[in-house]
């Protein structure tokens, strides 16, 4: 049986209410955690990974966002000191989110990585 709920606030007994406006547009509607060849550990609203080369990845969005105008936090994690992720996903297209990861001399190198997306759903 599926069903709908309709509701303005969501209230809590002991920590008060929020509205639902803040729910739909305060949440990630995409997040990923990915390895050095862009296999995805985990994730949300995120179908499948690409390795295009050495620290150049993205990512399908499965649910697009409604525009190219969204946030895209990343961060490099694992063994390698110095890595730094670069969000490089083109500002045209709101169903792909790519990544490269370089050291601290921009040499490209192979990093897991995370990513937040925040943004409207299309």
């Amino acid at each position: 049986m599926a069903g709908k709920i309709i509701a303005d606030t969501l209230e809590h007994s002991t920590a008060g209410s929020v509205t639902t406006d803040y729910v739909v547009n305060g949440s990630a509607k995409a997040w990923a955690a990915a390895n050095t060849t862009a296999g995805v550990y985990d994730s949300f609203n995120i179908s499948t990974g690409t390795d295009h080369g050495t620290g150049d990845y993205t990512l399908a969005i499965t649910n697009a966002l409604s525009s190219v105008n969204y946030s895209a936090p990343m961060v490099c994690y694992g063994n390698t000191t110095g890595a730094i992720p670069i969000n490089h996903f083109a500002r045209t297209t709101a169903s792909v989110i790519g990544c490269k990861t370089v050291n601290t001399s921009n040499t490209a190198i192979d990093q897991s990585w995370d990513v937040t997306i925040n943004g409207d759903l299309a």
